[in-house]
């Protein structure tokens, strides 16, 4: 149906002319169908536009014969009028013309000007909300060069802070980048000693935890000390003969050697 439709179309606007040979697939076809419903359209509009052209020539031309047959009822012709005369005529023609109006009665012209000063308050009233914008606007571009001002002379001073601080900054990083760099050497240094003493085998009693606990064992055995030592130096002052406290005396003597030798060892664990 669309293969006819086009051809009876292409018959038409060649007008009995040969028709150029052409490839007809479905490609072709869909585009030349396309083109002829375009063409179609726009020949109607066409066809609408030469149809009210005519109208309105034939509504001039009768509003002419009516203004003529008023002339000669007159007995006036376009002739006998003065040039003031044409230029009011032509005045009221170009008017009419400009204000598109059927014809040149007062009626036509009144509703004219009447529909004119509508536009014109539509239009002035469109200005006035475009200026009410434009001032809001206006009022809005103030406050952004005010804040505008305000930030950039905030941001002189940051500027200024800034370049005052700088070496300070500088300071600081430069620290930080030393402590960093220590803490990692410590803690390697940390972890390299803990795995020689697991790899020593090192007895744990050494360690300072254990060295602390050690001290204050060692302050309290010096404590216990001190009473034994004055004790023996009050039994080392009594007579000789008697054989108990002789008795007592070694027993004292035998627990302060035993007491300070733990207390040597202890010591000597120290120092190691």
């Amino acid at each position: 149906m669309s293969r006819i439709l086009v051809h009876t179309w292409l018959e038409k606007v060649f007008a009995g002319d040969d028709i150029p040979e052409f490839e007809l697939n479905a490609t072709s076809l869909s585009i030349l169908y396309n083109l002829m419903k375009c063409n179609q359209h726009a020949d109607r509009d066409t066809q609408l536009l030469v149809e009210d052209a005519q109208q309105k020539a034939e509504e001039y031309n009768m509003e002419a014969r009516r203004c003529e047959g008023i002339l000669k009822r007159m007995n006036l012709s376009v002739g006998s009028l003065s040039q003031a005369g044409v230029i009011s005529l032509r005045v009221i023609a170009n008017l009419a013309l400009i204000l598109e109006v059927r014809d040149t009665s007062d009626t036509s012209f009144l509703l004219a000007m009447r529909h004119l000063e509508d536009e014109i308050y539509k239009v002035e009233e469109a200005r006035r909300k475009e200026e009410k914008n434009l001032e809001m606007l206006m009022d809005k571009i103030k406050m952004a060069m005010v804040k505008q001002s305000h930030l950039k002379k905030a941001m002189d001073v940051l500027e200024q802070k800034a370049a005052c601080q700088q070496p300070e900054t500088e300071k600081r990083t430069k620290d930080i980048h030393f402590i960093r760099s220590k803490a990692k050497e410590y803690k390697d240094k940390i972890h390299q000693m803990q795995t020689t003493l697991q790899t020593l085998k090192v007895d744990p009693s050494i360690y300072h935890n254990s060295l602390v606990k050690t001290s204050k064992e060692l302050e309290k055995m010096q404590e216990e000390l001190s009473p034994l030592q004055a004790k023996l130096q009050t039994y080392s002052s009594l007579p000789p003969d008697l054989s108990s406290i002789k008795v007592k005396i070694e027993e004292l003597k035998v627990k302060l050697a035993d007491l300070g030798n733990e207390f040597n060892k202890r010591i000597d664990l120290m120092h190691m």
